[in-house]
């Protein structure tokens, strides 16, 4: 019973065996292989579109973070992409980007709202995924870009910031800056201000400044001796407006004069950070790198 099997039987019992090793094989295959959806590359391909992905899924390098507050951030590529400059969104992400570094991110390139940018979905790190399917923020800003060729580079330039608050100067600055008739189009000029701040409004009564609210506050361009408040500023336009004073950069721009106080007893009262109060300002579009942000909504 247990001795030794014939040559006949031994060669069946080998071709049953590769007969099961080959249906095993067969039936691997007819299971889907688990593809991974997101399609790495440097920021620069992605964002210029040199790399194709379905639903757009892409994996980065964690950039550098250059401006970061609420849900969006500047972000900035390494390397050779190091002049690359995109925005990314993620929930929280003021007080989490820190903890991206040296991590792999699984971004969505995304077109609404405009700019293009990018939506965190994935963080992977030493190859293991450590969050997945991460939803797009409630609520995030971005600014509204305009392209170089929509910007009129024969403007001519005025010097705004020199403005002064006595009589004779707002008699010169009216000329200037405010048409002529009622009917007359606005004079929309460019300039440059070496501060502006956000500070109370300069007008509130006593009562508010002293313990403001989050509408109490208002933008100013500051000149030498006196300050125009920023009207019709778009959350966008705002939210790039600090990025520019936390990093200490001017505000460099298109401007136009909306309005000057022909009170004098109003203007020559002199408030600390902003000097004497002269009028209203809209800013048209401002520059940050090589990008122009427009700061109003189109009339």
């Amino acid at each position: 019973m247990f001795g030794v099997s014939s040559p006949r039987r031994w060669v069946s019992l080998v071709l049953l065996g590769l007969l099961a090793v080959a249906l095993g094989g067969l039936a691997g295959c007819g299971g889907k292989e688990e593809v991974d959806p997101y399609v790495y590359d440097s920021l620069r391909r992605v964002t210029r579109g040199d790399t194709l992905s379905v639903n757009f899924l892409f994996e980065i390098d964690a950039p550098e973070f250059e401006y970061v507050s609420g849900n969006t951030a500047i972000i900035r590529g390494r390397g050779k992409d190091h002049n690359i400059l995109e925005f990314l969104v993620a929930e929280d992400l003021e007080n989490e980007y820190q903890k991206l570094a040296g991590t792999l991110l699984g971004v969505q390139k995304t077109f609404t709202p405009q700019p293009t940018h990018l939506v965190l979905r994935r963080i992977k790190r030493n190859g293991v995924i450590e969050e997945d399917s991460l939803a797009t923020p409630a609520e995030y800003v971005l600014p509204q870009l305009l392209r170089a060729g929509a910007i009129d580079q024969e403007m001519p330039g005025a010097p705004i910031p020199q403005i002064g608050w006595k009589r004779t100067d707002i008699d010169e600055a009216r000329a200037t800056f405010l048409p002529e008739n009622e009917d007359d189009p606005l004079k929309t000029v460019k300039s440059a201000f070496a501060s502006f701040v956000y500070v109370p409004r300069h007008d509130l009564p006593d009562t508010v400044r002293a313990n403001p609210g989050p509408k109490d506050f208002a933008w100013y361009a500051v000149g030498e001796e006196t300050a125009l408040q920023l009207v019709d500023v778009t959350p966008g336009a705002d939210w790039m407006l600090r990025m520019l004073k936390t990093k200490d950069l001017p505000l460099v721009g298109a401007f136009t004069v909306m309005s000057l106080n022909d009170d004098y007893s109003e203007r020559k009262v002199e408030y600390e950070q902003l000097g004497h109060v002269v009028g209203t300002m809209r800013v048209d579009w401002f520059q940050f790198a090589n990008t122009f942000v427009r700061a109003t909504e189109e009339s």
